[in-house]
């Protein structure tokens, strides 16, 4: 039940846990722990008394009507043997519909951090690559010309020195450098496969650090175990796989809980009311009446009601991180307030820290006014093929 695992914890609310819509309401306390578990400076829950209802109820209905939460209830409503259900149902619902928004630029949020994480994972190794590159690149050409000098010794012991130093430059020095050649072409491989898998842009080094470069100068030193590198890079990239972003089974048996609980009536499906409800308690929220309804019309297929396997679809589809261009751009629409243009304060939305808005300021187009176009830096992020085959599937 989401009501109870938004009041969890919450003295004189759980234990015991809330149940029902009737009695579990009356004192007030539940209705002020919602209120506290969203925005615990509208009121001090640690100083309220459970046979204080009246007070109680009072404090919940006007933090709520602050916070743009309609009071639909009067006290006196409450303060009966048994409520009205159905009213405290649909009370409970517009504290839920409040605090959705909140919780869905929160997930807005995740998903852009989870975004930036991958990209700034990617600029270090490619930072990494290239400087790696760069340093085996001059080994390679100062080696080239230490093996070009054509003075062998004019003595048996020159012969010897120059001997020793030759065998110690294929016994000692060779070999890490061999090694870090390969290293190499596993990184930059490693680079190319998780950018064509994530669907972004393929990685395009200096032309000096291109692993063509790197073999040309590596083939005048020498050729050196070409096949194996490639067989050995060839197993090793085929285990990388693009990141599933299935929802959790602690969500899917959510949705599924908030699907019986908002089926009051037990008949295994939802009428307009009763989804309206579960989708406030899964923290969906609908722009308007127009949109609400056009939703519900799709889900149930014009029928009239939701059932398990429509509403499961439906939610699954909109909890999981797709990754994907749509996805985010809606992502920061939702953190810009339905803005086409994004600021930085509107950036600073937890999980995002203060490194990662920097990071955003500093990559996303700006245009004025503290305004960002996080169009455009989405568009820029992802391929062209991803964007059209996106397009295509929806």
């Amino acid at each position: 039940m989401v009501s109870k695992k938004k009041t969890k914890g919450y003295k004189d609310v759980d234990p015991p846990g809330i149940k029902a819509f009737t009695t579990d309401w009356k004192n007030g306390l539940a209705f002020c722990a919602l209120i506290h578990r969203h925005q615990p400076k509208e009121l001090d829950y640690h100083s309220l008394d459970k046979n204080n209802a009246r007070q109680n109820l009072e404090l919940a209905f006007a933090a709520g009507e602050r916070l743009g939460i309609p009071r639909l209830l009067d006290i006196e409503d409450l303060l009966v043997d048994r409520p009205d259900e159905r009213s405290i149902m649909t009370q409970v619902s517009e504290y839920f519909h409040r605090f959705a928004a909140q919780d869905q630029k929160e997930t807005a949020a995740r998903r852009a951090a989870k975004f930036l994480r991958f990209a700034k994972h990617m600029a270090a190794r490619k930072q990494g690559y290239e400087e790696r590159a760069r340093s085996l690149v001059e080994w390679t050409e100062r080696n080239c010309d230490f093996l070009a000098d054509s003075h062998y010794g004019d003595t048996l012991e020159e012969s010897k020195e120059n001997f020793q130093s030759f065998r110690n430059f294929i016994v000692t020095e060779k070999p890490p450098k061999s090694a870090e050649k390969l290293d190499l072409e596993i990184l930059f491989a490693e680079i190319q496969t998780e950018l064509k898998i994530n669907d972004r842009p393929p990685y395009n080094p200096p032309e000096e650090l291109s692993p063509d470069a790197i073999e040309k100068n590596w083939a005048k030193l020498a050729a050196v175990e070409t096949n194996r590198g490639q067989k050995i890079r060839e197993n090793r990239f085929r285990f990388i796989k693009k990141e599933e972003n299935k929802i959790s089974e602690e969500k899917v048996a959510e949705c599924k809980a908030s699907f019986t609980h908002f089926d009051q009536n037990g008949d295994h499906a939802l009428d307009k009311l009763e989804f309206k409800a579960a989708n406030s308690a899964m923290s969906v929220v609908f722009k308007n009446d127009d949109h609400f309804n056009k939703t519900f019309e799709e889900v149930s297929a014009g029928k009239g009601s939701v059932n398990l396997e429509q509403y499961m679809k439906y939610i699954v589809a909109l909890q999981e991180d797709r990754d994907s261009p749509d996805q985010l751009k809606d992502s920061f629409r939702q953190m810009a307030g339905d803005n086409d243009t994004i600021t930085g304060d509107q950036l600073n939305i937890p999980p995002l820290t203060e490194e990662d808005v920097s990071y955003l300021k500093s990559v996303m187009p700006k245009l004025d006014n503290d305004k960002y176009d996080y169009n455009a830096f989405v568009d820029q992020s992802f391929t062209s093929k991803s964007s059209s085959n996106e397009q295509k599937s929806n």
